[in-house]
């Protein structure tokens, strides 16, 4: 099935259209004065969406670190669900740049639908 299936072509050719330049997992970084940073993560960060994230220094290296969790349950019909998450250790280097760690590396884990960490 195709998404012109779903919709109809006439009502997409009519529809709002967003473009973008990558898929990758990022954040922006403020870096002042209105202006922003693209900032790349590991791809361990786009295993599924993130609903909530814990950041903290996490390992006392002075660093900022981020505990991200996610999936997502509930879709429209022609999305299939987000559920490979099990919650991902994002450690920072103190200079914006992050190293994933997950599951038994970090004595963390949440499956299923997670949408709080606390």
């Amino acid at each position: 099935m195709e998404i012109e299936d779903v919709y109809g072509e006439e009502k997409l050719n009519h529809s709002l259209h967003y473009r973008t330049d990558t898929f990758a997992p990022v954040y922006m970084e403020n870096i002042g004065a209105g202006t922003f940073k693209v900032k790349y993560l590991p791809n361990m960060a786009q295993l599924s969406n993130l609903n909530e994230m814990l950041i903290r220094d996490f390992n006392d290296d002075g660093a900022l670190d981020v505990l991200a969790i996610g999936n997502l349950y509930v879709s429209e019909i022609e999305t299939p669900r987000n559920d490979a998450g099990t919650g991902v250790l994002l450690l920072g280097d103190g200079k914006g740049y992050f190293t994933a760690k997950r599951g038994s590396k970090i004595g963390f884990y949440a499956a299923k639908d997670v949408k709080k960490i606390m």
